[in-house]
């Protein structure tokens, strides 16, 4: 009789585990807290009475969640502090602008699918206007670079503000070679508390980020 009401107890243990552990694989691959916690709730309720969960393992359970935990906001916090680092540097983001200031250069960015012999870009002002040009000659596949002096096609320095440019690149048959272009934007501050983690607050009129959407830093 007492090996029945255990291996019932048991069965019925199992099945309540189960059914829990179901509800959660069907809300998410995550474990939460509160999944946690619904976890051990049925199986404390039905243990085998026969071989009840010890002290010890109790507490190693416990252990195991704690652990998780302290990892989960380990990660969240540095990746707070990786966010915050980048206020007052300019970085490179999905996009095609970079900010002039009051004095200095303008720094763009792009990636070029294939060794090319000659790049030329092209610099807009916010209307669409051709306001100046850059031949940066041949360059390698992958992340380049380049820099703008702010002057226009007149020589004359350009009004600070943000502008928008184009890569046209071509290869040494002069087939064409894709370029991707980078916005290049300071990173004014950083909104915490977001579902998605910690978001960056761009200059040039641009969208806040994930860290994780940043190509480069400078």
């Amino acid at each position: 009789m007492i090996s029945a009401v255990s291996t019932a107890a048991g069965s019925t243990a199992t099945s309540q585990t189960s059914a829990t552990s179901g509800s959660i694989s069907a809300a998410g691959q995550t474990l939460t807290q509160n999944d946690f916690l619904q976890l051990l709730t049925a199986q404390l309720e039905h243990q085998d009475p026969l071989n009840p969960m010890t002290g010890d393992q109790f507490a190693a359970e416990l252990a195991q969640f704690s652990t998780a935990t302290g990892v989960q906001s380990l990660q969240t916090s540095l990746s707070t502090q990786s966010a915050v680092g980048l206020v007052g540097h300019n970085v490179a983001v999905s996009g095609n602008s970079f900010v002039l200031g009051s004095s200095g250069n303008a720094t763009g960015a792009f990636n070029l699918s294939g060794a090319a012999s000659n790049v030329a870009v092209t610099i807009t002002d916010a209307s669409g206007k051709t306001v100046s040009s850059l031949n940066l000659g041949p360059m390698a596949a992958g992340s380049q670079t380049f820099s703008w002096s702010g002057n226009g096609s007149s020589g004359s320095r350009l009004a600070s503000g943000t502008y928008n440019f184009s890569v046209n690149a071509t290869g040494a048959n002069g087939s064409a070679v894709s370029a991707t272009p980078y916005a290049v934007v300071p990173v004014t501050g950083v909104a915490l508390g977001g579902q998605n983690g910690p978001m960056l607050d761009l200059g040039g009129g641009l969208a806040p980020v994930a860290v994780s959407a940043v190509q480069q830093v400078f």
